[in-house]
């Protein structure tokens, strides 16, 4: 992949700092494991076909809050990130391969650009055998994420191995990408008087794949009806979106949601799994973009339904959004997405 320096940057090891317990696998951190490439001098190592990689790739863009009326800051939330996850401990295979690949930036108002370069970055991770986990950034990181993820599996449908109709590879044809969102926002506004924007990008997929005669499959949860106008409900109930909001996702519902989540994952061929942190209540999670005071709460029932999620081998690729730095009182919001890429990137 050639990287256009105008929307790249990279990360100097040196951010990756924490705690140190000496250098034996079984006491390592994140910041001892995990390798900053620059990729405007270097190529991304292809890996082994029995070996593990985790790419942790940035994007750096709050265009998208920006043009949809929300608070900007979020573009900032990669580099805090890095500084608040250092610390915590690996549980991965020694042999996993775990790299930081820098981040998307926006330049200016480019966003469509930057969604472009995202897409080719996270198709170029998937190629080449690594997991990416994406860290926004407004959830204008959704559609650049998808494009990547449709991209790899299409061309991967074209490569000769996948010739044989019964080679397990198929599994990953395109057309059952499901895209499962932790949100407070359906996310499927048309786009306003800016254009497209951080409301817009799940109608912009379910337009993409109605064009290429594909099902959309979209599972949002922790939907919240005061965040959505009644035009938002009448488009999902259009678009067949089956959706868990914020008042059904209890503990006592358990079972019932899990079935629920689990027949979306088994009907889908692939997960994108994203999280938009404005999905949580206010009072854990202040750093957002959308603040809301009554969002769901990271208990271990929410921590239940998201390992339900990872364990399912079926996640091709993650992300988490709106973290916005600028609003976060004693990094609660930072310390909640490190506790979730935790989750997410070690399947435990």
């Amino acid at each position: 992949m050639k990287i256009n320096p105008a929307f790249y940057r990279k990360t100097d090891q040196a951010v990756w700092t924490g705690r140190n317990d000496g250098t034996d696998p079984a006491v390592q951190r994140w910041h001892q494991r995990i390798v900053a490439i620059d990729l405007s001098q270097e190529e991304l190592t292809k890996l082994r076909g029995d070996q593990k990689g985790i790419a942790l790739i940035g994007f750096s863009c709050d265009e998208g809050v920006r043009r949809n009326g929300g608070r900007t800051g979020a573009k900032e939330g990669p580099v805090n990130f890095r500084k608040t996850c250092g610390s915590l401990p690996v549980h991965f295979e020694q042999d996993t391969r775990f790299t930081d690949l820098g981040d998307i930036i926006c330049a200016g108002n480019e966003m469509e650009q930057a969604q472009d370069e995202l897409a080719m970055l996270i198709e170029t991770a998937l190629k080449n055998g690594y997991q990416p986990f994406v860290i926004g950034g407004g959830h204008e990181v959704a559609y650049g994420h998808y494009k990547g993820i449709h991209a790899f599996l299409k061309n991967s449908a074209k490569d000769d191995h996948m010739a044989d109709q019964d080679h397990p590879s198929n599994r990953n044809l395109p057309d059952s990408i499901g895209i499962i969102n932790f949100d407070a926002h359906f996310d499927l506004r048309e786009r306003n008087e800016n254009g497209y924007n951080s409301g817009t990008g799940f109608l912009q997929i379910a337009n993409d794949c109605a064009t290429a005669n594909q099902e959309f499959r979209y599972l949002p949860i922790g939907i919240q009806q005061n965040s959505n106008t009644k035009h938002l409900f009448d488009s999902a109930e259009a678009l067949n979106v089956n959706y868990i909001s914020a008042e059904e996702f209890l503990p006592a519902a358990q079972s019932a949601l899990t079935e629920k989540i689990l027949n979306f994952i088994e009907e889908s061929s692939v997960i994108y799994l994203t999280i938009c942190m404005d999905v949580f209540s206010s009072s854990v999670a202040p750093g957002v973009s959308a603040a809301a005071y009554n969002g769901i709460f990271p208990d271990p029932f929410f921590f239940t339904c998201l390992q339900t999620i990872v364990a399912s081998g079926k996640v091709i690729s993650a992300d988490i959004a709106e973290y916005n730095p600028t609003y976060d009182s004693e990094q609660r919001t930072a310390k909640l997405a490190a506790a979730l890429a935790f989750k997410m990137i070690n399947r435990v």
